[in-house]
């Protein structure tokens, strides 16, 4: 918002006053300046959200927490996200300003903050805990008079706090995280209006996180949390575009787990299924995120994208995955298997420079594979 309108605004609410005959009392224009404040940050809030790619998770959540302290001129405040493998609340995006709500980044406030990210909070616990039991916003303005206990983000942080906000985040009905918001004693408490700025902050993060939500639910496989065949083809489409624009080089790879159909047979197919989750895990933890493209091609066959890397370079990195999948027992209730690849290699534009060819010529050298034995890697040497 221009400032120069904004001194504009504030005069007139100023000559209202005067007229009005109370120029001592200035409720009425601190009750302004603040609402206008917050719709201000609301307005900038709603901006970030639109230019911001819903991927950006962790982006998302900071902003969440800056904007909220910062449209009601709090002290502090936690973006506290639920565990649901372990049913617990954790901290996970703390910020602290000061007295001129500016964010505190002392020393002694990170040594703090990696001891509030030890702590755990149990469902029904304090406010935090009692907002995502409930579903509710809740609202503290005298927390020493209240039934709650002093914050643990106020307890950790050293924050001399009178009041607090928390607000649940849903996503489809389920509660994510809760969004605590607090004062210190050196500000006035934090109030109704307050409350709403925040729910206000709370839904449009909800919904961006839904957004984000029903978009990584549309690009990758349910069962393996990798990227889905439909993505893959675009991402490699684009790789393909950029790769012939700078004259770079790049390797696919294919490959499936060898005799997955006995697996089925002998232990059934949930027993099949945790061989691809293991599978998949153990693709995560080899290849470079954000850059390495890889996806559940279908059944148990899959595919990766090394951008900029020649075949092989590519095979070293398989060579790490094969040793790893065949290295960790997959295990499916009491039962205990090892699982081992036959994966093929071919590289752009060496072999190919449109997808049909790449895939035909990796599919090719991973069958190679397969005829010298199986669980090894074979690169496409062309006929």
């Amino acid at each position: 918002m221009n400032k120069k309108v904004t001194k504009r605004k504030r005069a007139k609410v100023e000559e209202g006053i005067s007229r009005s005959g109370i120029l001592g009392d200035l409720d009425i224009y601190n009750s302004y300046v603040k609402k206008d404040r917050a719709l201000r940050i609301i307005k900038e809030m709603s901006e970030f959200l639109r230019i911001l790619d819903i991927r950006e998770s962790d982006i998302l959540k900071t902003m969440i927490v800056r904007f909220a302290i910062e449209a009601v001129e709090a002290s502090g405040g936690s973006l506290v996200v639920y565990d649901d493998k372990r049913n617990i609340l954790k901290y996970q995006n703390t910020f602290i300003y000061d007295s001129n709500n500016k964010i505190v980044l002392d020393t002694s406030i990170f040594e703090c903050y990696s001891d509030l990210l030890d702590i755990e909070i149990k469902i029904g616990e304090g406010i935090v805990g009692d907002a995502f039991l409930k579903g509710v916003p809740i609202l503290v303005q005298n927390i020493s008079e209240s039934i709650y206990p002093v914050p643990q983000l106020a307890k950790v942080m050293k924050l001399d706090v009178n009041s607090a906000i928390t607000v649940p985040l849903r996503v489809n009905n389920d509660i994510l995280a809760v969004l605590e918001i607090v004062k210190t004693k050196d500000k006035d408490p934090l109030n109704k209006n307050d409350l709403e700025t925040i729910m206000i902050i709370a839904n449009f993060a909800s919904a961006t996180m839904e957004n984000a939500k029903l978009f990584l639910w549309a690009i990758h496989d349910s069962l393996t949390g990798l990227y889905n065949n439909h993505y893959f083809y675009k991402e490699l489409k684009d790789e393909i575009e950029k790769s012939k624009r700078y004259g770079r080089v790049f390797s696919l790879v294919m490959f499936d787990i060898d005799d997955f159909k006995q697996i089925n047979d002998r232990y059934g197919h949930i027993a099949g299924d945790r061989a691809l989750v293991h599978l998949s895990d153990c693709i995560k933890r080899t290849i470079r995120k954000d850059v390495d493209i890889a996806a559940r091609y279908g059944g148990d066959e899959f595919v990766i994208v090394f951008p900029n890397t020649s075949a092989e370079n590519a095979l070293k990195v398989c060579q790490r995955l094969l040793n790893l999948v065949r290295s960790e027992k997959v295990i499916f209730g009491e039962k205990e298997f090892y699982i081992t690849l036959s994966m093929g290699i071919s590289e752009f534009p060496r072999d190919g420079e449109e997808s049909y060819f790449l895939f035909n010529h990796a599919d090719e050298a991973l069958y190679e594979s397969k005829r010298l034995g199986k669980n090894r890697i074979t690169i496409y040497k062309g006929k």
